[in-house]
């Protein structure tokens, strides 16, 4: 099963945040553990090798007949003691690091005290060998707590599956005293709370980072957000600049930006309506001086020409409006809105798709989409003799779909068609009109809503254009 992973810049640093102090906390832990076991362990050893050096010094004090019995007395559950001629161990190098600590630890702990030769041995003893007796459960103090209780228990079950050190002394007489003793490198005592106190700390630690990363990351979705948003209107608001200073000249660029591109457009916008206003004039001028033009077919030629001057103005002037259109959002029915275009073009026929009912809500603006859609009616009456309109509906998109039986358009000219004043000479005719401003106008209009125009040729036959817009 493939692992997912995080898709946002807000989850990468969630990730990465936890899985640095997760790691930071493992080597932390790890860091204590082997301190504390360290620790532990040189203690264990001092409290054995103290156990023996006051063992020792009572013995070497005690006459020959007395030992035996002081001895009797002084073996405990932890310690075995016993008295005789020759060592219980031989003498082998202690090889292991445990051995070795507690031969230095006892040659500490015997400074004060007369010996001559001391060997030390740690044994692993196999499952089931007796070992030193221990006390059970039923032999610590009932009024322990449970959580003491349990490491308790716990330590006293170590002790039973334990090494056992074994210690040879020779004293002075050349008699030896052996000791056995099991040994536990750790005990684990710890207060009930710990575990839920840490459970509690990892959470807060984990749900404050959570929050500081979301509140640090909101505002790069909020520029997000608005770069989609300045892509459908120019004129959309600026962006807050709060935040992080990083953030705060983030912002501050995009509304730069924003502003300039304002600017940019609003004089273009004007520029071309003022140049396609003032050719009014001009063109008036000419059409009254034309009908004066004796010759009768260079008088029809030159009306032609001033009427395809004419339509070409009022196109652009259609565009420059688009461009610069106050407009504002309103909520339509968009069944509604498609009859009444279909119903005043002949050869126009209306279907509704799946999923429509007799309404259909969308927040728009209304006089821009009623032009984008019937800009598309129009071609497709004019370059194909008949429109077939369909609306569909999904939970996230509206989509009108106008079919002709027209010539259609190359793929590889599909998207040129866009541009303004573009006009394909191959699959349209010059002699059924139009600027080249109709699609252009339609895209700009479905794109300032979040949707898209995109041309396809019907496998049987003519274009397809789809209107795809969000709901």
């Amino acid at each position: 099963m493939r692992r997912r992973l995080p898709d946002t810049f807000a989850g990468w640093v969630i990730v990465v945040l936890i899985s640095g102090l997760a790691l930071s906390q493992l080597v932390t832990l790890a860091v204590n553990y082997r301190t504390r076991t360290s620790t532990a362990t040189v203690l264990e050893h001092l409290r054995i090798a103290e156990r023996m050096a006051d063992v020792v010094r009572l013995v070497g004090a005690a006459t020959p007949d007395q030992r035996p019995k002081m001895l009797a007395s002084l073996t405990s559950r932890t310690l075995r003691a016993s008295w005789s001629d020759q060592p219980a161990i031989g003498d082998v190098p202690a090889k292991d690091w445990h051995a070795r600590l507690f031969l230095e630890v006892v040659q500490t702990a015997l400074w004060d005290v007369s010996w001559r030769s001391l060997r030390v041995a740690l044994v692993e003893v196999p499952p089931g060998t007796p070992q030193v007796s221990i006390p059970g459960s039923s032999d610590r103090p009932q009024s322990l707590t449970p959580g003491v209780a349990r490491s308790v228990d716990e330590i006293m079950a170590r002790r039973e599956r334990a090494a056992v050190l074994h210690v040879a002394l020779q004293l002075d007489d050349e008699t030896w005293l052996n000791f056995e003793a099991p040994f536990v490198e750790e005990g684990n005592i710890s207060p009930p709370w710990s575990s839920p106190l840490l459970a509690f700390a990892a959470l807060a630690i984990v749900a404050a980072s959570v929050w500081a990363v979301r509140r640090l990351t909101a505002p790069l979705t909020t520029l997000a957000r608005a770069a989609e948003q300045l892509g459908r209107d120019v004129d959309a608001p600026p962006l807050p600049e709060k935040g992080p200073r990083e953030l705060r000249d983030a912002a501050h660029a995009f509304n730069v930006m924003q502003e300039r591109l304002q600017r940019f457009v609003k004089d273009r916008t004007v520029m071309m309506a003022a140049m396609s206003h003032d050719l009014r004039t001009p063109i008036t001028r000419l059409r009254l001086r034309a009908e004066f033009v004796e010759d009768e077919e260079q008088r029809r030629k030159m009306l032609a020409d001033l009427a395809d001057m004419e339509s070409m103005v009022d196109s652009t002037l259609a565009f420059a409006r688009e461009g610069a259109s106050g407009e504002g959002d309103a909520s339509v029915d968009l069944v509604s809105l498609l009859e009444s275009i279909c119903e005043d073009r002949d050869g126009v026929t209306l279907e509704m798709g799946p999923g429509v009912e007799a309404r259909l809500p969308y927040v728009c603006r209304p006089l821009a989409l009623t032009r984008c859609v019937s800009n598309v009616v129009d071609n497709a009456l004019k370059y194909g003799q008949r429109a077939r309109v369909r609306l569909l509906a999904s939970p996230t998109t509206v989509t009108v779909e106008v079919d002709d039986d027209g010539p259609g358009i190359a793929q590889e000219q599909q998207e040129r068609v866009f541009a303004p004043f573009v006009r394909l000479e191959d699959s349209r005719s010059r002699d059924t009109g139009g600027t080249g401003l109709g699609l252009t106008i339609a895209r700009t209009i479905a794109r300032a809503h979040g949707g898209d125009v995109v041309l396809a040729n019907r496998p049987e036959g003519g274009l397809r254009v789809r209107i795809a817009l969000p709901r």
